[in-house]
C-alpha cells in the first residue's frame, strides 16, 4: 500500500524539523564585540573573537560560552581610606576595563558580576595601597603644584593592570577618582586647614598691598615736593623781576622829582601805620608824620601857574 501524498508531507516536515534542530545544535552566532570559548567536556579548545556564525559538536559533547568583549565601567563600593598624613578619606572610583583573554576570564570568574567582584577589591586594596604614598593636599589644595590627583590615578591603574591580567584575563584600561567624601570627624580638620591656607593669601596680598601703597606714597611726596620747588623758585623769580621793576619806577620818580617822591612815600608810610580807626598821637619832628608841620618837605607849590 503506498503512503499516500499527505503522510509523505508529514514524514518531509519531520525530517525537516529534525534536521533543523540538529543543525542549530552545530551552529551558534557570535555576536559584533563578544568573544566565545567552546569547551569540549569542560576543558577549552578554541576561542572565537569574529562575530558570525561558527560551528561546534552538539552537546553534551562541546558547550559554548559568549561573554561581553567590549569596554565597561565599573564603580567601587564606598570605603575609607588612609592619607600618608593619617587623613581619613572616603573615595568613589571608577574603572575602564575589558576582556583581554576569554578563556582565563571564563576559568577565574565566570562572568561579568564576578569580574565586576573581583575587580572591586583589587581596586579598593591599590587606593588603599596608593593613597599611603601621598598626602591630604595631594587630593584637595587649589595650588597646582601640589595636587597629584592624576599621578594617583596612573599609580592605581599601574599597580592592579598586570595582576588583572595576569589572573582574572581583564584588561584594565583606566582608573579614576569619581567622588570625594570626608568622614565627618575630618571635617572640621578640613575646614581649619583652608580658613588658615585663605588666611596666608590674605596676609599675603595686604602685605603686597601695603608695600604697592607706600611706593605710591612716597611717589606722591617726592612728586609734590619737587612741584613745590618747582613753585616757590617761580615765585621768587616772579617776585625778584616784579621787585626789580619797582625799584627800577622808584628810582626814575625819585630823579625826575626827588622832593615828590619823599612827599608821596611819607604819605604811603602814614597809610600803612595809621588805619581808619585809629586815634594817634603824632610826633611832627620824625618822618614821615614831619611832613604834616614841615614845609621844607611838602610838596612844591602846585604848578602850572597856580
Amino acid at each position: 500500500m503506498k503512503p499516500s501524498s499527505s503522510n509523505r508531507n508529514r514524514l518531509l516536515l519531520a525530517v525537516g524539523i529534525v534536521g533543523f534542530l540538529l543543525l542549530s545544535t552545530l551552529m551558534f552566532t557570535v555576536p559584533e564585540g563578544s568573544a566565545a570559548v567552546v569547551t569540549r567536556f569542560g576543558a577549552p579548545v578554541r576561542v572565537h573573537r569574529n562575530a558570525g556564525l561558527h560551528f561546534k559538536m552538539p552537546s553534551p559533547f562541546e558547550q559554548v560560552y559568549i561573554r561581553d568583549a567590549r569596554r565597561r565601567l565599573s564603580r567601587t563600593r564606598l570605603s575609607e581610606s588612609l592619607t600618608r598624613d593619617k587623613k581619613n578619606v572616603i573615595l568613589v572610583t571608577y574603572t575602564v576595563w575589558k576582556l583581554d583573554d576569554p578563556v582565563k576570564f571564563l576559568q577565574a570568574v565566570g562572568d561579568i558580576p564576578g569580574a565586576e567582584e573581583k575587580l572591586d577589591g583589587i581596586v579598593s586594596n591599590a587606593k588603599n595601597a596608593v593613597l599611603g604614598n601621598y598626602d591630604f593636599s595631594a587630593l584637595v589644595s587649589r595650588t597646582p603644584a601640589q595636587q597629584k590627583i592624576d599621578k594617583i590615578e596612573n599609580d592605581m591603574t599601574s599597580q592592579i593592570k598586570a595582576e588583572a591580567k595576569n589572573r582574572y584575563g581583564i584588561d584594565v584600561l583606566e582608573i579614576g577618582l569619581q567622588r570625594l567624601a570626608l568622614p565627618e570627624e575630618n571635617v572640621r580638620a578640613v575646614f581649619d586647614q583652608m580658613r588658615a591656607e585663605r588666611a596666608q593669601f590674605a596676609a599675603r596680598f595686604k602685605a603686597e598691598g601695603d608695600k604697592r601703597a607706600t611706593q605710591i606714597r612716597a611717589e606722591a611726596d617726592l612728586t609734590a615736593a619737587r612741584l613745590t620747588a618747582e613753585g616757590k623758585q617761580k615765585s621768587e623769580e616772579i617776585r625778584g623781576r616784579a621787585e626789580a621793576a619797582a625799584a627800577g619806577i622808584y628810582a626814575k620818580a625819585h630823579k625826575q622829582d626827588p622832593n615828590f617822591y619823599r612827599f608821596t612815600r611819607s604819605l604811603d608810610s602814614m597809610q600803612k601805620i595809621v588805619g581808619d580807626q585809629s586815634t594817634v598821637v603824632l610826633d611832627t619832628q620824625s618822618p614821615p608824620f614831619n611832613v604834616l608841620k614841615n614845609p621844607s618837605i611838602n610838596p612844591p607849590a602846585q604848578r602850572g601857574g597856580r
